[in-house]
């Protein structure tokens, strides 16, 4: 068995000034977004409104106040051998026994450099009573205690909130983005029940939503974040760098941009969703992301209903030729709108098969195709099936493969590890045996090489937090975020097409 490896170079962002580096904390630190690169990309202040308690309105407000200043990272390591304590090693008899010591790892967490106009970011958060909508607890708790089936309870929280967002999003001006103070009852008692089989109603994902026909994008915060106590709680600075970094993107401001993905390419996520219909009756639909231009900005499309029978088809989906061919089309058609030029060259992720002619009115292969001439004769297109396929390579020492080995069985098998050690940060972050994504199926006249770098650079496209990168490309990663919400909106409902409303 022939096995061949090598190893793609991480990609690298931009930021203010044209920065180029690998990190995003570094190069948010170093020179600040990359929105202050282009006019009408950087939004100098951000209007927060709040909805919630007194209580939980109070303690966003402190914490919106804590991130405007540094946060000093609290990942405290214990140190090696300080030059004090090699000097009693050399000399004994001379020397002093040494305190204990410790440094604080800087590099995969970093201090936070706070979220003010004098800062990297160069753009603060602006408060005013007129955004901020106070609901009684008396009000929350009466439903809570009130309403003895878990459904009826989220729709009648949902259905407050709701209200209240309105409020804010019809005053002028309105807030650019409307925070969701909740109430520790409200994550305890009215997170998500079942309604179905694999139906769920959740309350964060339906309250997102619900409030789409409003045109303002929220942000649920949750009290434990405000106060940091809670398990599995990232560290202060962390929240600081993740929470300011979505808020400015939500803000219409761009953190950064991939260096690596070419500028006329328009990349695509294919996930698919358990939805409900009007008469109760569940339904299949498509969910589309994109990560389309040099901003790396996400566009949402919802596509058409479609039936689909697991006991004769499989468990795993597939669209209609038709289905397929409009979702592209109209994918396409938005893109150029949006860019005023159409695309040199699609890609389209799944992690399912793109079935061909052999399916019958399946044939979701060639509707793809279809549908791109239908948009743009002349683009070409790469269909890929992305997968982790179980496959696990180990190396010496106590790390894993670094992350971007990519490795070849017989020339014909192709691999890529986008989790793995990562030289500059000098450790393993993530929390599991690192699997890579196989090609298992493709379509298309680029190599799955090239494919593969492609891959990793949209590994680093997730704005709604401030990690170093993903495992999941965001072609991936973000359709199947979206479909938990889409499936909460209802049949005729408002769709928002910007990534910041599902953030």
């Amino acid at each position: 068995m022939s096995i061949k490896f090598d190893y793609f170079r991480e990609p690298k962002l931009q930021f203010g000034d044209f920065f180029e580096h690998e990190d995003t904390k570094t190069g948010l630190a170093e020179f600040g977004p990359f929105g202050k690169c282009v006019k009408g990309l950087h939004p100098s202040q951000i209007n927060l409104g709040f909805v919630g308690t007194r209580e939980t309105i109070s303690g966003c407000k402190e914490w919106i106040e804590a991130c405007a200043h540094p946060i000093e990272s609290e990942n405290i390591k214990r140190s090696g051998l300080s030059s004090r304590s090699r000097a009693v090693e050399l000399f004994p008899e001379t020397s002093e026994e040494p305190s204990q010591t410790y440094r604080r790892e800087k590099i995969l967490n970093p201090d936070f450099v706070g979220f003010n106009a004098n800062s990297p970011f160069q753009c603060c958060f602006q408060l005013n009573e007129r955004w901020e909508k106070s609901i009684p607890s008396d009000e929350i708790e009466g439903i809570i205690t009130g309403e003895s089936d878990k459904a009826e309870r989220i729709r009648a929280l949902v259905a407050l909130f709701d209200a209240n967002i309105k409020v804010l999003a019809e005053t002028s001006p309105s807030p650019h983005v409307i925070v969701v103070a909740l109430t520790p009852s409200i994550i305890e008692h009215a997170h998500s029940v079942r309604l179905s089989g694999n139906f769920f109603l959740n309350f964060r994902r339906a309250i997102k939503a619900n409030s789409m026909k409003w045109g303002v994008p929220i942000q649920l915060l949750q009290r434990r974040t405000v106060v940091g106590k809670g398990p599995q709680l990232q560290e202060k600075a962390t929240r600081a760098w993740n929470f300011c970094t979505a808020q400015y993107y939500k803000g219409d401001g761009i953190p950064w941009r991939p260096v690596t993905l070419e500028q006329d390419v328009c990349f695509v996520g294919i996930s698919f969703y358990v939805a409900r219909d009007v008469n109760d009756k569940l339904t299949m639909r498509a969910s589309v992301a994109q990560a389309f231009d040099y901003k790396g900005q996400g566009l949402v499309l919802r596509g058409d209903p479609f039936e689909w029978d697991e006991e004769k088809r499989g468990r795993s989906p597939h669209l209609p030729k038709e289905t397929a061919r409009e979702l592209i089309k109209r994918t396409l058609l938005e893109y150029l709108n949006v860019n005023d030029v159409p695309p040199r060259r699609v890609v389209i992720h799944k992690t399912s098969e793109f079935w061909g002619p052999d399916h019958g009115d399946y044939n979701e292969r060639d509707g793809f195709l279809e549908g791109i001439h239908d948009a743009h004769p002349r683009c070409d297109s790469d269909l890929v099936t992305l997968r982790q396929t179980g496959v696990r390579v180990f190396r010496e020492g106590k790390y894993p493969p670094l992350r971007g080995t990519y490795l070849t069985i017989e020339d014909e098998e192709h691999f890529l590890f986008t989790a793995g050690y990562i030289p500059y940060l000098e450790t393993y972050p993530w929390a599991y045996v690192p699997e890579p994504w196989q090609v298992t199926y493709h379509h298309g006249s680029s190599s799955p090489k090239d494919l593969l770098k492609e891959v990793l650079a949209l590994t680093k496209m997730n704005v709604n937090n401030c990690a170093f990168a993903d495992g999941t490309p965001i072609t991936l990663s973000f359709s199947e975020k979206i479909g938990e919400i889409m499936k909460h909106i209802p049949e005729g409902g408002k769709v928002q097409p910007k990534y910041k409303f599902y953030m």
